[in-house]
C-alpha cells in the first residue's frame, strides 16, 4: 500500500460558525452586493470524521494539509501531529484577495503553494473515505486518475454549477481542439499532479487570476476540472469513467443530508462518500449526520488530542 512518491491530502475547511468569520463574510457580502448561501459555511464537526476515515482507509498518505483562513482550528485537533500541516490562505494567496469566502478561489490557488507535493489529493470537510484504497486508485503509473460521471440528456444550462462546467469545457475545447473532455467531473476526493496544475495556470492565467480575485463564488469561476483537463492533455492524467453499481460497489456517491443515505450506502457500498449540506437541510439533518458518522468511525484518530 505504500506509494512510490509523497502524496499530500489537501482538506479545504472553514469554521462557518465562528462569529468573527460570520461578521467579516456578511460585511463583505453587503459591500459587494453578494447573496450568501449559509449552508456552504455551516460547521457541524464533520472534519473529525474526515480525519478518522483517512487514517483508517488511506494510511499511506504522507501528510494532511488542512487549509484554513487563519481562524482557530477545532480544539480536538492535534496541531503537533508530525503528518499535519495547517496552511493558511495568506501562505498562497496575495493580500489583495483576502479575506476570501470562495472555495473555487481557494482550490485553484492552493496549487501555488511551494510546499505542496507533486502528487496530491483534494478533499472537502464533507467528503469521507468509506473503503480501503491503495495509492493506485488515485494515481496509475504516476499519472492522476481523472474520474468522471455521465448523465444522459442532462441540461447543464439549468444550474450555476452546470454553466460553470460548460464554460471550462469550452475553454479546454477551444485551446485543445483535438482532445476530448468528458463531463462531469467526479464530485469527491480526487488526485492531481501539481506540475499539470501549474501548466494550467500558464494556459489560463487570465481566467484563474479572475477566479482567485473572486471573494464569493461566481459561475464564471474556474475549478479543479480545468486542472484535470490540462493534466490529461499533457499526459499527466488519464480519464476514467466512474462506476456506479450496487453489485460491484461504486467509486463514490453524493447525498444531501436530508436524504436516506444510510440505506443507500449499504446498497452501493461506495469507496468515497460526500454528505452535502444545502439550503433545504435543517439542524436536525446535521445532528443526524454527525450521529451517523460517529457510528461509522467511533475510534479517535492520531490527529485528535488524547484528552478529547
Amino acid at each position: 500500500m505504500k506509494p512510490n512518491f509523497p502524496i499530500d491530502l489537501v482538506i479545504l475547511w472553514v469554521n462557518g460558525n465562528d462569529p468573527n468569520f460570520i461578521k467579516a463574510r456578511n460585511n463583505w457580502a453587503l459591500r459587494l452586493g453578494e447573496k450568501i448561501t449559509p449552508a456552504r459555511f455551516v460547521q457541524t464537526e464533520e472534519l473529525k470524521y474526515v480525519f478518522r476515515s483517512v487514517e483508517k482507509y488511506l494510511p499511506w498518505i504522507t501528510r494532511v494539509v488542512l487549509v484554513t483562513n487563519g481562524q482557530p482550528v477545532p480544539s480536538w485537533l492535534n496541531k503537533g501531529h508530525p503528518r499535519l500541516k495547517i496552511l493558511t490562505h495568506a501562505e498562497f494567496m496575495p493580500p489583495d484577495c483576502l479575506p476570501v469566502f470562495n472555495s473555487c478561489a481557494i482550490g485553484v490557488s492552493v496549487v501555488l503553494w511551494p510546499g505542496l507535493s507533486e502528487h496530491f489529493l483534494v478533499a472537502n470537510d464533507d467528503t469521507f473515505v468509506w473503503r480501503a484504497l491503495s495509492p493506485s486508485y488515485f494515481f496509475k503509473r504516476g499519472k492522476a486518475v481523472n474520474r468522471f460521471v455521465e448523465y444522459a440528456h442532462k441540461d447543464y444550462t439549468s444550474t450555476a454549477y452546470g454553466r460553470q462546467l460548460l464554460r471550462m469545457l469550452a475553454l479546454l475545447e477551444n485551446n485543445f481542439p483535438c482532445e476530448t473532455f468528458p463531463l462531469e467531473p467526479f464530485h469527491n476526493i480526487g488526485g492531481y499532479i501539481k506540475s499539470g496544475c501549474l501548466e494550467a495556470w500558464q494556459y489560463f492565467s487570465k481566467e484563474l487570476t479572475c477566479t482567485r480575485s473572486s471573494r464569493f463564488r461566481q459561475e464564471t469561476n474556474m475549478n479543479l476540472f480545468l486542472f484535470a483537463g490540462v493534466s490529461a492533455v499533457l499526459g499527466k492524467a488519464i480519464w476514467k469513467h466512474s462506476r456506479c453499481s450496487c453489485l460491484l460497489g461504486s467509486d463514490g456517491m453524493v447525498w444531501e443530508l436530508w436524504q436516506d443515505y444510510a440505506k443507500q450506502l449499504k446498497k452501493y457500498r461506495p469507496k468515497l462518500v460526500c454528505l452535502n449540506d444545502s439550503d433545504v437541510c435543517c439542524d436536525a439533518d446535521r445532528k443526524k449526520a454527525v450521529s451517523f458518522l460517529e457510528k461509522q468511525f467511533p475510534f479517535p484518530s492520531s490527529f485528535e488530542n488524547e484528552s478529547r
